[in-house]
This record gives structure tokens, C-alpha cells and sequence, in this order.
């Protein structure tokens, strides 16, 4: 057996390009309301909870109801991705091709990255509202599950747990929101806490939560279960999870993916690959979204 290969043996390049993972589909655009935006925005307008006047006397005067009425604002931004790919590489590659396909798909991955990405910022960040669009609206403390949060007992950081998930959709349920298309945003490590947190091996439970795991259920105590990378961790740790109902995010399409394949002349005549998408998403209604703190601490 030889330990070392002669100098004159030659290297085996490889002939292909092959992606690293990621992920490559979007998980969420689907699992929102999706609308098209024509123009730099777009409005919606909402009408409120209205209540019934009891009537005390015959023939008695007209009373209209002031039913509260509001107004959300959508506006979709801009994003790109360009790869340039000189006019020596196919030379200097060798029997390596040139990777014009295999950028195309990179850039359509991240495309839906960056939607699922728009969708999640717009959950769990400031909405606007009013006549012209420019009043701030934020989720309150009455949506928000705590990071120590417990169903008894002394409060404790802690990832997620089934205390937290009923206390989602407990505030879900106590604003009226439809069970029809709950979902619940999570990554790896809540999936891998609230299989931890069930103690009970034979529980039903136990073996929903480790379904979910395995990836043969995706639903669990109301809500399908969508799993990303994307959420956002801050410096101490904490995950922010997010548990809502479709109707509560609008998704905006400007412009679908759109990619371009140009010879730039100016540019020494290199290949330009160039991805272009204009999205936005507000959320509509904070009622039903709910943000749940999770501790990512060893």
C-alpha cells in the first residue's frame, strides 16, 4: 500500500459544481396572505369590532354605530444579487464549466430566503398605520411569551416548552383568532427543547413532539410547525419564535424573481448574472401574532 503518491501522478479535478447546504426553498410564502402591490405601496383598509344598540322604544330615532376603522401600509423594497464571471474562467477552470446555471439557482435560493427573511421582520417588527402611513405600530406586552416564562412555580430562562406553547395559543384564543392556519416559526434547537421538555417517553405528546423531530407530523397543539434558520438571536442567547394566523401578515409582491444574463462590454466582456426582486410584508393585525422567547444558553 503506498503512503505516497509518486510526483507524477496527476490531479483528479472535479467537472462539476456542487451547492453547499442551505436552505433553498422559501417556507413561508405560502403560509401568509400574499397580494400584489402595483405602485411603491399599498394600502389596506380594516374595520373593527362593531356592537349591537338594544332597542327601548317604538318608532324611536335613528342611531347609527361608530364601527372603529383603520388603515395598514405595505411598501416593498428592492433586492439583487450579481455575479460576474470573466471571459478567462472557461479557460482558467479547465475541464471545470463555467457555473452560469448553478449561480442562477444560488440566486434563486437566496431569493427565497430573503422572502421568508421580509415576511419574519415584518411579524415581529413595527407595523405602521394612519392616514398617510406613518404612525408606528409595535406588538405589546399582552403578545409576547417571556424567556422564563412557567406554567407554575419560581420563573426560569428556558427554550421551548409545552407551558409556552399553550400560553401562545391561549392569547391566540383569547383574541378571537381562527384555529384555521396557526403556524408556529421555529429552528432546530426549540424542536430539539420541547422533545427534552416532555419527559414522559410514553406520553401522546412525547411521541408527537418526537414526530415532529423526525419530520413525519408537521402539526402540534393547533399549530403546523415551520422550521428556519432565520430567527433572529440576540446577544444574550434568546430566540425569538413567532406563533400566528395567516390573516395576520400581508405579503407583498412588486415584481417577481426576475434574472438577467448580460455580456458587459464594458467590463472586459465578463458574463453578468443579475437576480432582481421587490417584496415587502406588514402585519396586519397584532392580535394575532404571538412572539415567544426562547434561551439558546448551553
Amino acid at each position: 500500500m503506498l503512503t505516497q503518491l509518486p510526483e507524477h501522478f496527476q490531479t483528479d479535478f472535479a467537472d462539476n459544481w456542487d451547492h453547499l447546504v442551505q436552505q433553498k426553498e422559501s417556507r413561508l410564502e405560502n403560509k401568509v396572505k400574499r397580494v400584489t402591490v402595483k405602485g411603491k405601496e399599498r394600502t389596506f383598509s380594516q374595520l373593527g369590532k362593531s356592537k349591537m344598540r338594544l332597542i327601548t322604544t317604538r318608532n324611536g330615532k335613528t342611531i347609527p354605530s361608530d364601527t372603529p376603522m383603520a388603515k395598514r401600509w405595505l411598501r416593498p423594497k428592492g433586492y439583487d444579487e450579481v455575479t460576474f464571471i470573466d471571459q478567462f474562467d472557461q479557460i482558467a477552470l479547465g475541464e471545470l464549466p463555467t457555473p452560469e446555471s448553478e449561480h442562477v439557482e444560488s440566486h434563486a435560493r437566496a431569493a427565497k430566503r430573503t422572502m421568508d427573511q421580509t415576511i419574519i421582520d415584518a411579524l415581529t417588527g413595527t407595523a405602521y398605520i394612519g392616514e398617510d402611513g406613518t404612525t408606528a405600530v409595535d406588538l405589546g406586552i399582552g403578545q409576547k411569551v417571556d424567556v422564563d416564562y412557567v406554567f407554575s412555580g419560581a420563573a426560569a430562562n428556558s427554550g421551548l416548552t409545552l407551558a409556552k406553547l399553550t400560553r401562545a395559543a391561549y392569547i391566540l384564543d383569547k383574541n378571537e383568532v381562527e384555529k384555521d392556519g396557526r403556524y408556529i416559526i421555529v429552528t432546530a434547537k426549540q424542536l430539539n427543547d420541547l422533545l427534552t421538555n416532555v419527559v414522559e417517553v410514553k406520553s401522546t405528546d412525547y411521541n408527537n413532539v418526537k414526530a415532529l423531530v423526525d419530520g413525519t407530523i408537521t402539526r402540534f397543539m393547533g399549530f403546523e410547525f415551520v422550521q428556519t434558520e432565520l430567527l433572529s438571536l440576540n446577544s444574550t442567547d434568546v430566540r425569538t419564535c413567532v406563533a400566528y394566523q395567516r390573516d395576520g401578515l400581508a405579503f407583498g409582491i412588486g415584481m417577481d424573481k426576475s434574472v438577467k444574463i448580460d455580456i458587459r462590454a464594458d467590463l472586459n466582456h465578463t458574463v453578468q448574472i443579475r437576480t432582481v426582486l421587490m417584496i415587502g410584508a406588514t402585519r396586519l393585525e397584532e392580535e394575532r401574532v404571538v412572539l415567544i422567547a426562547c434561551d439558546e444558553s448551553p
